[in-house]
């Protein structure tokens, strides 16, 4: 009965919102001059292309449909890049998400990845990524990508299932994915796809006939994500949401199967084989430099997050970031909360970092993970087992709330509206502000 009261935050995003009310809004000015005679900042680089041609029954990312702006908007990238290029100059891997990426013309490919690469000191050795769909992702555009040195294709299958293909609004048919992805095997070093669980009327069998076509292909990486039914999405108005329980037995059941096939949990969504290590995810997840560009596009360096205008045309208008200042004081908790998006935690460094004491800080919260059997306590580190990763976020975000809210706060969900989810974070902004006139915070 507990699972069933207790709310299952499916999104690392979901984190985030207990630490909304302690961000302080700068500009980025204040950000250029606080890195300004440093040295020069290096780490990951995302771009958002928020153009698709299809209509998913279930994506709340950013997106909407190419128009005659979409080279404009290409430019507007590399001109807020050029921005960058005195700070951030040194780029480790890269990471082009949307949207769609690949709904860009060949010619405006090019021009963003030659225009980076000219922008940029990319490394030599640097993963280089890439999502696309299975519709957008044509013979010219498999070769042209290769050409400019993307190493690691992302595929957005979500399942092979016809008839869930179909509840999903997913265009291409299963012989066209398959006869895709085997061409993509063989010019790609690193083929990664996303699935999707938690479907209505999905059960174990279906995701479990999902991993073995994908393991026949040769895939690198799999993402294994639960389906958001946000109430702004089709599916969540047409389809009763599975339970709880049945989602925790799909996702441990799938989870058994790829380690019996030896693929490794990397991190809460995502299994690989060895090969692929999916860079990219650990520079968030670490706080280390993630420099974001594009509409929507978020990123976090000098203990800043960076959020972008959310459409192309106001891009376009406005390329320039919003700047929230991560206070000193919250960097241990967020950073914690961010390793358990990879099953564990530290107990050394953030003590040695901060001094910060995690056991200390989320004592109530650890022991009742402990007595679910979520979190087991080693000498020197918190680790998730199988149920702790199915419940990482919320365990994230109880943590979270405990140490800002004494435990009083409440967790927000990208499965509520958005009108729930700002009073939310309101009413734990009025509680952050009792708590910070008490002066009650321990580090």
């Amino acid at each position: 009965m507990e699972a069933k009261r207790r709310k299952w935050l499916k999104s690392h995003h979901d984190t985030l919102f207990p630490f909304f009310p302690f961000l302080k809004k700068r500009d980025i000015g204040w950000l250029f001059d606080s890195v300004k005679g440093k040295e020069t900042l290096k780490g990951a680089l995302y771009i958002h292309i928020p153009f698709c041609t299809g209509r998913c029954t279930f994506c709340i990312l950013t997106k909407e449909r190419p128009s005659g702006g979409t080279l404009k908007y290409v430019n507007s990238i590399l001109e807020e890049a050029k921005t960058w290029r005195e700070y951030y100059s040194h780029v480790e891997t890269v990471y082009v998400g949307g949207g769609t990426p690949t709904a860009l013309s060949t010619a405006e490919l090019k021009l963003l990845f030659e225009g980076l690469g000219e922008i940029f000191q990319i490394d030599k050795a640097a993963e280089i990524s890439i999502e696309t769909t299975v519709s957008e992702l044509t013979a010219d555009k498999i070769n042209l990508l290769a050409d400019l040195g993307v190493n690691r294709l992302s595929v957005g299958v979500q399942t092979f299932n016809p008839g869930l293909r179909n509840v999903l609004g997913r265009r291409s048919g299963v012989k066209e994915v398959i006869k895709k992805l085997d061409t993509a095997r063989k010019v790609f070093p690193l083929l990664t796809i996303d699935f999707l669980y938690d479907l209505p009327g999905q059960d174990k069998r279906d995701v479990l006939t999902d991993l073995r076509i994908a393991m026949g292909i040769g895939i690198d990486g799999i993402s294994l994500y639960p389906l958001i039914y946000n109430p702004k999405t089709v599916i969540a108005r047409q389809f009763e949401q599975p339970t709880t329980e049945t989602a925790m037995a799909v996702f441990a059941n799938a989870r058994n199967f790829l380690d019996d096939n030896g693929y490794t949990h990397v991190n809460i969504n995502h299994f690989s084989n060895g090969r692929d290590k999916f860079r990219y995810s650990t520079y968030f997840n670490r706080l280390d430099n993630v420099l974001g560009l594009g509409a929507g596009a978020t990123g976090f360096l000098a203990e800043c997050f960076l959020k972008h205008n959310s459409t192309s045309g106001k891009y376009i208008r406005d390329s320039v970031a919003n700047v929230f200042n991560v206070p000193e004081a919250i960097i241990p908790v967020l950073w914690c909360v961010s390793q358990l998006q990879y099953g564990r935690i530290d107990l050394e460094e953030p003590k040695r970092r901060w001094g910060f004491e995690p056991l200390e800080a989320f004592t109530a919260t650890i022991e009742k993970c402990v007595d679910r059997g979520e979190l087991i306590i080693r000498k020197n580190a918190i680790e998730l087992t199988t149920t702790g990763m199915f419940w990482a976020n919320t365990i994230g975000a109880e943590m979270a709330v405990e140490y800002l809210y004494d435990g009083k706060g409440g967790l927000v969900s990208l499965e509520e509206g958005s009108s729930k989810i700002a009073k939310g974070i309101m009413l734990n902004k009025l509680r952050h502000g009792r708590k910070a006139l008490k002066g009650t915070c321990k580090y």
